[in-house]
């Protein structure tokens, strides 16, 4: 009957994530009851190393709740290709849409909502899905009471059933329930919050508009065209209330005037006459791209499982291992089983189709990775250098070192010399008995190591590129700790996991994008020592980048905002003649103009020095 449409990233945007999305979740589907119901989660944006939002948490919802629930994962890379260069971490019309897509036909309904929502259905009906089976075909709408973080988070998470009937109580005991109405088209004031729509209606719209890239009035665009399509948008109140649990005790950027950007309300909704969005009909919502889709309690989705069906166990109730002044090197030595559960802590969340490039001599551990993936179905492939050993990967590839580099998505340095003949010294630490073979193997792995981190670098330099993850097994207390330290953002893990890993240092982190080249970070470097609070600036999408939540992306319309100082041209192009008129040319690097109306600082005063590179 109903599809559930929501979406976020593991992250920590707003307060208290955690607890009012899992209860929001846990109270939806309580009101859910019919058999192709379905609550469709789509995970936007979470950095490849992460697991999902509802992956992280999954422990605490419902049996229902994971009954219902589906996760659509849309990876960094695939964000970056659709996102239209976007600033924001997370979009809600691709998101949305590439939701719609993949709902279940079978259903008459989608219902657009957010994960800070609990609907409590009146006048005895059973469900919400009963109430849905029952209504004329429209577009239906509610106003949303408000919930102060002091009352929502005294409930259970766990609870719905309490939550729900908390809800029911304080709404008019504690006088919650006030309806904020607007527009005839929108009808009330937050109107994304609830928006039930008639699947077959949202498709022939064309879906959310793509377009709608800087955040705010999405739900409104919709609420338009809806309005155009049905001649008037309706409201449930009288059937059902909509509670909000408010989560701006935090502020974030989205939530702050200084701070947010917002779409044009002129271009998005005041001037839209159609329903339809024939530019985008043939691949909103990702149309011909695959999905991945994170089954809840499978098996291979089971961490803990797939490592018992890998690892014998211990013999002992205890190892020991050891690390001191007279142990150095001895890390080479290690216990692999010991170890593969942290090295596979990096690889249970690996991208579908990604490369592992591996560049060591550990057999035993390289076979455990095959296995591994093979049950994880990871599609990608596991490549290995030929010059090391005769490797035999599981499911893998050994090759050529120029291809390991250049075809890897992640590489992994093992430091393993247990194929070396090994000595205790007087101390009785095992080390690997010193020979030209042993510094042979050293000087191969410092070359690899060499020859990636100069891979990085120059496709970096390239723009708009995801790092690639470096990971380092037992290089703590060796011989390489010094040298990977000088080009790689070391996370300091415990010594006992054996198990590091870093990003190369001056790349963007894993969930941002780095810099274009040629003329680009100077730009945001001189915005940057002289922007002051309030200002905003009117650029190329991408330097939304830099500076979150203050720029305005070059377009045929831009929103009227008295914050805007600056303006930042590529060569050959002029910003509005209404906003930069009044701005003086300040700065100059490569293809890029700096504009402001900005009284700039004592410390920039020869900036005329800097115009055309000087």
């Amino acid at each position: 009957m109903i599809s559930v449409i929501l979406y976020g990233r593991n992250d920590s945007y707003g307060y208290n994530l955690p607890k009012r999305a899992v209860m929001s979740i846990n109270c939806i589907a309580e009101v859910l009851t019919h058999p192709e119901d379905e609550i469709i989660f789509i995970d936007c944006n979470t950095p490849d190393d992460a697991p999902t939002f509802t992956e992280a948490v999954q422990d605490l919802f419902t049996a229902k709740a994971r009954r219902l629930l589906r996760t659509l994962r849309l990876r960094p890379a695939m964000y970056r290709k659709y996102s239209k260069n976007s600033p924001l971490k997370a979009l809600e019309p691709l998101s949305r849409n590439i939701a719609i897509r993949r709902s279940n036909p079978a259903n008459r309904w989608v219902l657009s909502t957010n994960t800070d929502m609990i609907f409590i259905v009146r006048d005895g009906c059973p469900s919400l899905s009963d109430l849905a089976a029952g209504l004329p075909d429209g577009f239906y709408e509610l106003p949303r009471f408000e919930v102060p973080e002091a009352l929502w988070e005294s409930l259970d998470r766990t609870d719905p059933g309490a939550a729900l009937s908390a809800m029911r109580l304080w709404g008019r005991r504690l006088h919650l329930n006030d309806a904020v109405e607007s527009e005839k088209e929108i009808r009330y004031d937050g109107p994304g919050d609830f928006q039930l729509i008639l699947r077959d209606q949202i498709f022939k719209i064309d879906g959310f508009n793509e377009e709608m890239v800087l955040g705010w009035h999405v739900d409104s665009n919709i609420c338009k065209r809806l309005y155009l399509l049905n001649g008037q948008t309706s409201s449930l109140l009288d059937k059902v209330f909509a509670y909000h649990l408010d989560h701006t005790r935090q502020a974030t950027f989205m939530h702050t005037a200084r701070t947010r950007t917002e779409n044009d309300l002129e271009k998005f909704i005041w001037s839209v006459d159609t329903p339809f969005l024939p530019e985008q009909r043939d691949n909103w919502g990702c149309a011909t791209e695959e999905i991945e889709e994170i089954i809840s309690g499978e098996d291979r989705n089971r961490f803990d499982k797939a490592l018992e069906a890998l690892l014998p166990g211990m013999h002992e109730d205890v190892s020991f291992d050891i690390m001191n002044s007279d142990s150095f090197n001895h890390g080479e030595i290690y216990d692999t089983t010991h170890v593969f559960p942290f090295l596979a802590n990096h690889l249970g969340n690996l991208p579908p189709a990604a490369n592992v490039g591996y560049f060591g001599a550990n057999q035993e551990l390289l076979s455990l990775m095959g296995r591994f993936l093979q049950i994880k179905d990871h599609k990608g492939a596991l490549l290995t250098d030929s010059s090391f050993s005769d490797l035999k990967p599981e499911g893998g590839l050994t090759t050529g070192k120029l291809r390991v580099i250049g075809d890897s998505d992640y590489y992994i340095f093992d430091m393993a010399m247990m194929h070396f003949p090994l000595v205790k010294n007087p101390e009785g630490i095992v080390s690997v008995k010193p020979s030209q073979d042993v510094e042979k193997f050293r000087a191969a792995l410092k070359e690899a190591f060499h020859l990636c981190v100069y891979h990085e670098k120059k496709r970096l330099s390239g723009g708009f590129n995801q790092p690639r993850k470096f990971i380092f097994i037992s290089s703590q207390h060796t011989w390489f700790e010094e040298i990977i330290s000088h080009h790689i953002g070391v996370v300091l893990a415990p010594y006992s996991s054996h198990v590091r890993h870093g990003y190369l240092i001056g790349a963007a982190e894993p969930s941002s994008i780095s810099l274009k080249a040629g003329g680009a970070k100077e730009v945001a470097e001189f915005i940057g020592r002289n922007i002051r609070n309030g200002d905003k600036i009117l650029a190329p999408a991408w330097m939304g980048l830099m500076f979150p939540g203050l720029v305005y992306p070059h377009a045929e319309t831009v929103p009227h905002d008295e914050g805007i100082r600056w303006s930042v041209t590529e060569t050959g192009q002029d910003g509005p003649a209404g906003i930069t008129g009044g701005m003086k040319r300040v700065f100059s690097s490569g293809p890029y103009t700096v504009y402001s109306s900005q009284q700039l600082q004592a410390e920039s005063a020869p900036v005329k020095d800097r115009i055309n590179g000087q």
